[in-house]
């Protein structure tokens, strides 16, 4: 992966050039908004253990795709292994873990 895109910052955070960006991808049958929010802070948890041992995981953010019943996941890291050991350690299962490239909307003037 090359170009522009590769290791940008994302939310304005900078990361070392070896860091990428990656998609995990969850099915979520009859999820609530509470249940939500015990899987965001079990992932930001895990990625912040992770972070601090040197691993370089960091965890951004989730989307949640109501009538799809998906939560797309993101997270900066410098390898596809660091992500599924921090999402494995989360305890939430994931169907995906894609390498992802962020493609930034236009600055408003």
């Amino acid at each position: 992966m090359s170009g522009p895109c590769r290791g940008a910052a994302v939310a304005g955070a900078a990361q070392p050039a070896s860091a990428s960006l990656f998609i995990v991808e969850r099915r979520l049958p009859r999820v609530n908004e509470y249940q939500l929010a015990v899987l965001q802070a079990a992932l930001t948890d895990a990625a912040s253990r992770f972070s601090a041992h040197g691993d370089g995981v960091r965890y951004l953010r989730s989307i949640f795709l109501a009538r799809q019943e998906r939560l797309l996941s993101l997270f900066m890291a410098g390898t596809m292994e660091a992500v599924r050991a921090a999402n494995e350690a989360a305890l939430v299962p994931f169907a995906s873990i894609e390498p992802a490239i962020e493609l930034p909307g236009r600055a408003e003037p």
